[in-house]
């Protein structure tokens, strides 16, 4: 019995030295170049990989936003600074220097990185309250990395493919009323009395569209109610864009 637990052990000890004699295996496929978050994981059960974003500064207080856009590679690092390709596409409507900033003129993935951030300032012109802009970017193949990764099918019914080497920002300032307004409370919604109480409670109009309470929107209303007739008997009634006056809603009056 002896004996075989010896001979065990000894081949054991045979297959673990050819094995850490054997180099392992890296990858050797092409180093392919994409857009992130169309390539990423799920971050939760049930979330929607896309590959296009909406910039809407319809409930933020801000005048600019910027923005991060990650480019990442398959393969592995380098020792060196690797250029890549990132072109807006032609028929993007947004202009640059007005609707956002020029971006570089090159791009390159640093050594020992397998990915590069791409900031975009934009800004809140007054026009895109009346329409859409767009901003289209395409990766291009180069010497460094190849853009073979194209897209895959994620509807085989409508045929809808999601592209890892196109992404598409939509921007614009079109009003939206808040998901969580109650006009019994704060009244018929406009877009100067959502500015409006955005300044006077310092609240982030994005805060109204998910979060707030209902026990926080009737203070809400009562206190700009409080707020407009205080300022009505100083002399300085404040009016909608159509003339007509600014009230909050029936159950505060």
């Amino acid at each position: 019995m002896k004996k075989i637990k010896l001979y065990t052990a000894g081949l054991l000890v045979m297959i673990l030295a050819n094995a850490c004699k054997k180099n392992l295996d890296t990858y050797t496929g092409q180093n392919n170049i994409y857009f992130n978050e169309a390539g990423r994981l799920p971050a939760f059960n049930g979330e929607v990989i896309r590959d296009s974003t909406v910039m809407s500064f319809s409930l933020a207080k801000n005048t600019d936003s910027v923005v991060n856009m990650i480019i990442k590679i398959t393969g592995a690092v380098s020792d060196q600074d690797r250029s890549y390709k990132l072109v807006i596409d032609p028929v993007s409507t947004a202009i640059p220097g007005k609707h956002f900033d020029a971006l570089p003129q090159t791009f390159s993935i640093k050594k020992n990185k397998l990915q590069d951030t791409v900031k975009i300032k934009f800004h809140r012109t007054a026009d895109l309250q009346a329409q859409n802009y767009t901003l289209f970017f395409k990766l291009v193949a180069n010497e460094n990395f190849s853009t073979e990764m194209v897209d895959k099918l994620i509807n085989a019914t409508t045929g809808q493919r999601l592209s890892f080497i196109r992404y598409r920002w939509f921007l614009n300032d079109i009003v939206k009323k808040p998901g969580r307004w109650t006009d019994g409370y704060l009244g018929v919604f406009t877009r100067k009395k959502l500015s409006l109480l955005a300044q006077v409670l310092n609240v982030e109009p994005s805060y109204l569209d998910t979060s707030v309470s209902i026990a926080e929107i009737t203070a809400y209303g009562k206190f700009m109610q409080r707020y407009l007739n205080e300022q009505k008997a100083a002399g300085n009634t404040i009016y909608e864009e159509d003339g007509s006056e600014m009230i909050m809603g029936s159950l505060v009056q």
